[in-house]
């Protein structure tokens, strides 16, 4: 705005302000009111600076400057509070998100779990701690969760009191507020963080996640059009081996990611990254994944599987297109009948044993990963799916881990669990032609062959 302008509005403030000190009587905008427009603007136009200034000084510098913008050009005004006053005001209440922030910043935190106003958890690599800190009021906090969901542009209210949200990107939030939690807790919400610098080969090897042949079969695999999934419940790190899946594959790949939220970390030449909206204005996984089969991917990657995209996906998958995705299951074999429910979700009028063909076709590696009680993470088996015998998917374990060891402490609580992944074996006929018919070396077939 010229600065004539900031000196012309400057002027009316101080004119409004002496008539109500001479009549009395009130005037000017409502705070509340203040801050619901601003915060409806910063969210509409400047969501990445809503998030980014949790970490960054200048993007916070930014943040005010835009608040200080938009209330001049919107002359919006409270009495006898100075624009500058009210701008670093409405900037706390907006993004400030008090203790939470510090746990956020703190590399080596993985989740920080809300369960209410006094119940705060902080997950670290291989322990959980509860936070000394909690929040005074249920409505406070109510409030600092609704600042972070604005961040990834997700707006709690009494109409939508659950969603899913993200902080920065690698930073994602499920979170509910009262109603859809007890009044007195105010709000629950679970923010996951991905540490790309963390997942390497040289890490998910050294910290027993994985062996050295498992991740190369399974970049094999992408680089071959052969498609993957990864099985595993809720916190297992399915996530972190997508982002190092896709980071493992050869670079002039094209590569469309879909996902709720930002969590994707792709450092291809060529990537589009998609992301799903909920209503109003909803834009679904179903709808993205028709979208990008017309960007001729070499890899698609729906991030999760959850209902009926499921079928488009394993359509796609069937006719040439090589997917890597995720679901939540139980164990290798499993996974095929948790897609198999996801895609008859879809109306599928076809038998049982057809879908689970087509979905064998579809995705014939399965990764399942799980945490352990003592807190790691493992590659449990990666599985070949090669048929369904009496509505059974049966097939070849190519690698498992072996547990041969488990170190408790004097509670008797289990700290260490030791073991081998090990190759038990080989990969089926069907499996090593297509390797070789995509120009795979015999001698690199012949590794995967018992």
């Amino acid at each position: 705005m010229p600065k004539d302008n900031i000196v012309t509005l400057q002027g009316r403030l101080y004119k409004k302000n002496a008539r109500i000190q001479e009549t009395g009587r009130e005037e000017g905008d409502d705070y509340k009111d203040i801050l619901d427009k601003i915060t409806q603007k910063i969210t509409d136009n400047h969501s990445r600076e809503l998030a980014e200034g949790l970490y960054s000084e200048s993007t916070m510098t930014r943040l005010k400057n835009l608040i200080n913008r938009y209330l001049l050009s919107e002359k919006l005004v409270q009495n006898e509070t100075s624009i500058g006053t009210l701008t670093d005001r409405i900037y706390e209440d907006m993004a400030g998100i008090g203790f939470v922030k510090k746990y956020l910043e703190d590399p080596e935190v993985e989740e920080i779990n809300i369960n209410g106003k006094d119940s705060i958890w902080v997950l670290y690599g291989n322990r959980k701690v509860k936070a000394p800190e909690k929040f005074e009021t249920a409505e406070d906090c109510i409030n600092v969760v609704k600042k972070m969901a604005r961040m990834g542009g997700l707006i709690l209210d009494g109409s939508t009191p659950l969603g899913d949200s993200y902080l920065s990107k690698g930073v994602r939030m499920s979170a509910a507020i009262f109603p859809a939690v007890d009044e007195d807790a105010g709000a629950i919400a679970s923010i996951r963080k991905q540490k790309p610098s963390f997942i390497t080969r040289e890490n998910l090897i050294s910290f027993e996640t994985a062996s050295s042949n498992e991740l190369d079969f399974l970049t094999l695999c992408l680089n071959n059009n052969i498609p993957v999934a990864v099985a595993g419940p809720t916190g297992s790190g399915k996530t972190a081996d997508v982002n190092y899946l896709l980071n493992s594959v050869d670079k002039s790949i094209r590569i469309v990611t879909i996902e709720d939220t930002k969590e994707l970390l792709p450092e291809s030449d060529d990537v589009v990254q998609l992301y799903t909206k909920e209503a109003p204005n909803e834009i679904t996984m179903n709808d993205h994944l028709k979208l990008s089969l017309r960007l001729h991917p070499s890899i698609f990657v729906p991030a999760e599987m959850r209902g009926k995209e499921a079928q488009t996906a394993v359509e796609a998958a069937r006719t040439g297109h090589t997917a890597l995705t995720t679901l939540h299951a139980n164990g290798a074999r499993n996974a095929y009948l948790r897609i198999l429910t996801m895609y008859r979700q879809a109306d599928a009028a076809l038998s049982e044993d057809t879908i689970l063909r087509m979905i064998i076709e579809a995705f014939p590696i399965m990764l399942f990963k799980k945490q352990m009680p003592d807190k790691s993470r493992k590659y449990i088996e990666i599985f070949e799916a090669t048929d369904v015998v009496e509505g059974k998917v049966v097939g070849n374990t190519i690698f498992k881990f072996m547990p041969t060891k488990t170190d408790v402490n004097d509670e008797g609580k289990i700290i260490k669990i030791h073991g081998k992944h090990e190759m038990i074996g080989g990969i089926s006929e069907r499996l090593a032609d297509t390797f070789l018919l995509n120009g795979v070396s015999e001698e690199t077939v012949k590794q995967y062959r018992i």
